[in-house]
C-alpha cells in the first residue's frame, strides 16, 4: 500500500469522517450490482483493462470491477478505511493508495475512471480537467451512487423531519456537488448520458440505522448527539423497511484526439 503524508491528508475534513467507522461502513454500506459493471463496460465498447477508483472507501465498487479482471488503482484518503480496503480486496488486482484525488501523482492513464458516491468530495476547480488528463483517449468516466432511501413516503417524511432538526448543514468548504450539466460542459468529454438501474431491497430497521451511522452528516455529530439522532430515527421505523437502492449512473467518454 502506497502512503502519502498522513498529516496533509488529516488536514482535509473529508479524510477525518469515515475512518472511525470503517468496519461499520463495510458492514452496512450497499454492494454494487453486477448490472452496474455490465452497463459501464458496455458503454465503453472497448476493452477496459485499467481503472482508477476515486474515493474507494472500503472497496464496495473496487471489488465489483476488480473481479472482472480489471486492474484497479484505488484511492482512499483515510488510512483506517484503506486498511479495510486492503483486507477485502486481497487476491484481487487492486493497488490501494492512501491519497486524495488531488494529491495523487501518476504518469499513468486509465481506460476507466470512476467514483462511487465520492465525486462531491473532489475539488470543483480542478476535477474535470484532471480526470480528462488521467483518461486514455476514448476512456470512460463513470460517476454513480445509490442513495438507499426509504421507499415508503410516510417513513421517508418522518425521518426527513428528524434529520432537518438534528443534523448540521453541509459545509460548502468540504462538499462540492456536481451535475450532469457540469459534466457535459467540461472540455474533453463527449457522449455524456445518464442511466438509472432500479432496485428495491428489504432490510431490517437496525441495518438501515446502521447505514445512517456511517453517513457524513451523522458523523459530524458528537457521539451523544449521534446516538440520540439514531434513536429518534429507529423509533419511527417498523422492524423491516423497503429501501430504494436505485443506482444513478452518469457516463462520459474522453474525446479520441489529444487534449491540451
Amino acid at each position: 500500500m502506497v502512503t502519502e503524508s498522513s498529516r496533509r491528508l488529516r488536514n482535509s475534513a473529508r479524510g477525518l469522517l469515515f475512518g472511525s467507522v470503517a468496519e461499520r461502513y463495510e458492514r452496512y454500506r450497499l454492494d454494487y450490482p453486477n448490472e452496474l459493471v455490465d452497463t459501464v463496460l458496455s458503454y465503453a465498447g472497448r476493452p477496459v483493462c485499467t481503472a482508477l477508483d476515486v474515493g474507494a472507501g472500503t472497496g464496495k465498487a473496487t471489488r465489483a470491477f476488480a473481479v472482472r479482471g480489471i486492474e484497479v488503482t484505488a484511492l482512499e484518503p483515510d488510512a483506517d478505511m484503506a486498511r479495510v480496503l486492503v483486507r477485502v480486496t486481497h487476491g484481487l488486482p487492486v493497488r490501494p493508495v492512501v491519497a486524495t484525488y488531488e494529491l495523487f501523482r501518476t504518469e499513468s492513464q486509465y481506460d476507466l475512471v470512476y467514483a462511487a458516491a465520492a465525486w462531491h468530495w473532489t475539488n470543483p476547480v480542478t476535477r474535470w480537467d484532471r480526470v480528462v488528463q488521467m483518461l486514455v483517449p476514448g476512456g470512460v468516466l463513470a460517476l454513480f451512487g445509490a442513495p438507499a432511501e426509504l421507499k415508503d413516503p410516510d417513513l421517508f417524511a418522518a425521518v426527513d423531519e428528524i434529520e432537518k432538526r438534528v443534523l448540521p448543514e453541509d459545509d460548502e468548504v468540504d462538499v462540492h456537488p456536481w451535475s450532469i450539466e457540469e459534466m457535459a460542459a467540461a472540455d474533453g468529454f463527449v457522449d455524456v448520458e445518464q442511466r438509472e438501474l432500479s432496485y428495491v431491497a428489504t432490510t431490517t430497521a437496525a441495518d438501515f440505522v446502521g447505514r445512517l451511522a456511517t453517513v457524513s452528516a451523522y458523523l459530524k455529530l458528537t457521539s451523544e448527539q449521534r446516538v440520540d439522532a439514531l434513536r429518534k430515527v429507529r423509533a419511527v421505523l417498523p422492524d423491516h423497511v423497503d429501501i430504494d437502492t436505485t443506482v444513478h449512473l452518469s457516463l462520459a467518454r474522453r474525446v479520441d484526439h489529444p487534449v491540451r
